[in-house]
């Protein structure tokens, strides 16, 4: 018998990791061999590194696409691949994508010379594959922990800018706390249960009538570290000083990329792991945590004038749409945060793009972006302005944009809950939390400057972003019922 056909399925499957594994090494040669060329030659080696990461991202995607193992337990039942990790991945690698082709303008508008930059960017890509793919407690902690040690490098990324060494600082250390409390919630579950695989944590916790307060404790502790990944409230304390401190161009990364990632994982745990904690337990957990992140996003976002603390806060109070979403409790609840997610990571991502330009465009040279610094785009450059607009109401859930369809999908899967009072407030906080999206409109097209305003022009990169966000948004509008069917086949696939 050869030992190597037993591991064949595993390796086959886990190809796009070990591509993404080995091309962090192919970036390091490639700069490291061409640095000193490109030094002496006095040219820019950003070009081809950006390049060669496109590549490898197109290359990984069609690996993860084309993946011959579809649904399986994997390397002693650490890992799964399945048909809602495919399409997180797919979505992250979109995300990346995005990030990638908007740097390069910026990265040279900007003065950031340094190619190291894009290896932690496929590192990023490649530890979201792996905790997507994670089904293990211990799988998902260490991938956890890959993916914050490279956010807080990315934080502190500007080596001149106290704010960013303040970030960096703040996330390392609540970070820190986070992962203490991960593995505080997985070494109780553990003595509880004789188990950290999610798989066999479900077959345990089938058919059993009475547990053991420490793993509820234990569930408290890990849901609530992941919550904090994803900056839900009352683990929010990092978000706004992280969004306004680090660099624009990680700030994207921030808020697009991973929140999809931990959300599989949260969904992993509650609907499949802990499926029968549902009635008493995850309820009342993702109700509180939803309504504290709505609240928190509404009042504080309200006093806000800078535009990347804002966005902060609006994300709050998103995330708060998505736990109430999971409180639901039913297929319907994961359809409407699945369906949630990708409005909203298109939404903000088109939002990101302009924040970069307009960080370009920043007469003041200062990061801290105001509403005052919007004054006279619509002015300067109209269709930006006119998107930006679009994306904001979207934001915001006016009908009849991606994002209304979004909450009213929340919406609904409270009622058919039952959840009749958190629905009220649902719909108070979304009415009171849009005037400060429809403040930025006002100063978008009311406002006067008097001073000369100039928007720099938008790159290629950043143009084909644009049209991609905005084009999937305005899309849905038009024809929702593709989006609606592949949420709900990927609903399916997790909870049978």
């Amino acid at each position: 018998m050869k030992f190597a056909l037993i591991f064949q399925n595993d390796t086959m499957a886990f190809l796009p990791e070990l591509f993404l594994a080995i091309s962090i090494l192919v970036i390091l040669l490639h700069g490291s061999f061409l640095g000193v060329v490109a030094a002496s030659l006095y040219t820019y080696l950003i070009p081809s590194i950006i390049r060669l990461t496109l590549i490898i991202l197109f290359l990984s995607l069609l690996l993860i696409l084309n993946n011959p193992v579809k649904s399986q337990t994997l390397w002693n039942a650490m890992f799964v691949t399945d048909t809602i990790g495919t399409w997180s991945k797919l979505i992250v690698f979109l995300g990346l994508f995005f990030f990638v082709s908007i740097s390069e303008s910026y990265m040279f508008l900007a003065r950031f010379r340094a190619y190291e930059f894009f290896v932690f960017i496929v590192g990023i890509g490649l530890s979201l594959c792996l905790l997507i793919s994670s089904y293990d407690l211990l799988s998902i902690y260490l991938n956890m922990e890959f993916l914050s040690l490279i956010f807080y490098v990315l934080a502190a990324w500007k080596k001149n800018s106290y704010f960013s060494a303040e970030a960096g600082l703040k996330y390392f250390i609540l970070g820190s706390v986070a992962s203490i409390f991960f593995l505080f919630g997985a070494s109780l579950i553990y003595f509880a249960m004789g188990t950290t695989n999610l798989g066999s944590l479900t077959l345990l916790t089938e058919n059993l009538t009475t547990l053991s307060p420490f793993v509820y404790l234990g569930l408290i502790c890990v849901v609530s570290a992941l919550l904090f990944k994803i900056g839900a409230s009352p683990y929010h304390m990092w978000i706004a000083d992280v969004y306004e401190g680090a660099p624009t161009l990680v700030g994207f990364i921030f808020a697009v990329i991973p929140k999809f990632a931990f959300f599989v994982i949260i969904l992993r745990l509650s609907f499949i792991s802990f499926w029968s904690f549902f009635p008493s337990f995850w309820e009342h957990f993702f109700c509180v945590c939803g309504l504290f992140s709505l609240f928190i996003g509404c009042v504080c976002g309200l006093g806000e004038t800078k535009i990347k603390r804002l966005l902060a806060f609006s994300s709050v109070g998103h995330v708060g749409f998505l736990c109430l979403g999971l409180a639901s409790g039913n297929i319907e609840g994961i359809q409407s945060v699945l369906f949630y997610l990708s409005v909203y990571m298109f939404t903000v991502a088109f939002l990101w793009v302009y924040i970069l330009q307009l960080d370009l465009s920043s007469t003041s040279g200062s990061t801290l972006l105001t509403f005052s610094d919007s004054i006279g785009l619509i002015r300067s450059n109209p269709l930006m302005g006119f998107g930006v607009a679009l994306m904001v109401f979207s934001l915001a859930g006016i009908p009849p944009f991606g994002g209304f369809f979004a909450k009213l999908n929340i919406f609904i899967s409270l009622v058919e809950s039952s959840f009749y009072i958190v629905s009220v407030f649902v719909v108070i906080t979304s009415v009171i939390s849009s005037f400060y999206y429809i403040r930025l409109i006002k100063i978008f097209y009311f406002e006067k400057n008097k001073n000369w305003f100039f928007f720099s022009p938008v790159s290629k990169g950043a143009a084909v972003v644009l049209v991609l966000s905005s084009f999937i948004i305005i899309f849905f509008m038009l024809s929702p019922n593709i989006f609606y069917l592949l949420t709900y086949k990927i609903s399916l696939s997790l909870m049978f």
